[in-house]
């Protein structure tokens, strides 16, 4: 078999095969002996029609049957001999076979292209969000906690800011017409939160069983916003318990009194923020590679990526589901992983990162130990194979970070939440 590979761009591959009858003459009779077991025709018992008499009958048949039963076969050695790993199906063309011939085809394939990696262990500069919460955080952990325990009082005076209303959702069009298929029922709202605030604060407000108001909210995954007619169901009040001894040691079993219980509530946020500023920083690096590098990922896989998607997508959304928008505003993000995917790939590769089986086994039995009287689901889930690879996966990429954060020359940018919840409130303001 003779072979020449064609790079047309770094992701495109094009393979001539060429297989001489000599080394093709042997597969042939067998396929012509199982071709003729299946063989019925006139004057001749199934399976006994002379070899001449098949090949007059069905010479062409036979020919194109064995060429495409020997493509697969002789398209393998090609990607051997080339040491190539294809992301899609191939493209065939030119397929030229007959008894006595060699049999010579093109195969054009995507593969993942080579990553030249930045010189990022010299280069790499990327900013750091570090957020410094107050005592306003701190009081709206503990509201919402207390929300959890908060008792529902039925109001029959009319809505005021910080009641829940119990309502029905409908989307309306430019012209005030509800759109069929656009309602949700049995919403709650909480006056004054977010979009529900600013704007809506003033519609919402001095609302009763039956009386309905329209409102202006994000429309979903469409983007942008849209008026919805709320008809309220009911009005309630949230009776809050008291912040006493009791309490605080029901919610936080190592709080004494309201002080220490306020300290650990700061504590948990300012762990939490620290969490979201690592990731923050994650993005950041990712970014980095993405801009510092020239890739252009095969369109197979971004197409793949995006199918798989859709067939998720489809079976949440069902028949209001738009799969060509879906696709359309898809692509950006998902060219983005396909690139993150192919970057990682090569710096676990420079960096020689793995994490073995004793690693993986030693952090699931450390998940077991924090998980008390679910250990025997935790194993469970843990013992599927899939699972394991995925916190493989999840392992393989903290270790990633964390010599990559080692490389880069990290900016620290201070953010007060204040400031955050400043900005929260001027966007609901202009809702």
């Amino acid at each position: 078999m003779k072979t020449n590979l064609k790079k047309i761009n770094d992701y495109t591959q094009k393979i001539a095969v060429s297989v001489p009858w000599e080394d093709l003459e042997s597969a042939f009779e067998d396929h012509i002996r199982r071709f003729t077991k299946k063989v019925r025709l006139p004057g001749f018992r199934k399976g006994k029609v002379p070899k001449k008499v098949v090949i007059q009958n069905f010479g062409p048949e036979l020919e194109a049957e064995f060429a495409q039963n020997s493509i697969e076969l002789h398209y393998a050695e090609a990607l051997q001999e080339h040491k190539l790993v294809p992301v899609n199906r191939a493209t065939i063309e030119d397929l030229s076979f007959s008894e006595g011939s060699s049999l010579n085809f093109t195969a054009t394939l995507e593969v993942e292209p080579e990553v030249k990696l930045p010189k990022y262990q010299r280069k790499m500069k990327v900013k750091k969000n570090v957020y410094t919460p107050d005592e306003t955080d701190v009081d709206g952990y503990i509201e919402e906690v207390r929300r959890q325990f908060a008792e529902l009082k039925t109001v029959e005076s009319g809505s005021q800011k910080g009641h829940l209303l119990l309502v029905d959702m409908q989307e309306l069009d430019s012209s005030g017409i509800p759109i069929i298929g656009k309602k949700v029922e049995d919403r709650y709202l909480l006056i004054g939160d977010g979009v529900f605030g600013g704007n809506n604060l003033a519609r919402l407000t001095g609302l009763k069983v039956d009386d309905t108001a329209v409102i202006e909210a994000a429309a979903g995954s469409e983007g942008g916003t849209a008026k919805y007619q709320v008809t309220v169901k009911n009005v309630q009040e949230e009776i809050f318990p008291e912040l006493d001894e009791e309490f605080i040691k029901k919610v936080d079993g190592e709080a004494t009194d309201e002080a220490s219980f306020r300290q650990n509530v700061q504590k948990r946020i300012e762990e939490r923020l620290d969490r979201e500023s690592e990731g923050q920083l994650n993005e950041a690096i990712v970014d980095y590679f993405i801009q510092s590098t020239k890739l252009e990922p095969p369109p197979s896989m971004v197409d793949n990526m995006i199918d798989n998607a859709i067939e998720q997508a489809k079976s949440n959304n069902g028949k209001t589901f738009d799969e060509e928008k879906y696709r359309t505003d898809a692509r950006p993000s998902v060219t983005r992983s396909v690139k993150w995917y192919l970057l990682r790939k090569a710096l676990v590769e420079a960096e020689e990162l793995s994490v073995q089986d004793e690693e993986l086994d030693s952090h699931i039995e450390e998940i077991l130990e924090s998980s008390k009287d679910e250990k025997g689901q935790v194993r469970r889930y843990y013992k599927k194979s899939s699972n394991r690879e995925r916190l493989r996966d999840d392992l393989l990429d903290g270790k990633l970070f964390e010599k990559l954060k080692e490389y880069a020359k990290v900016s620290e940018v201070a953010i007060a939440t204040s400031e955050l919840r400043k900005q929260r409130e001027l966007a609901a303001e202009g809702a």
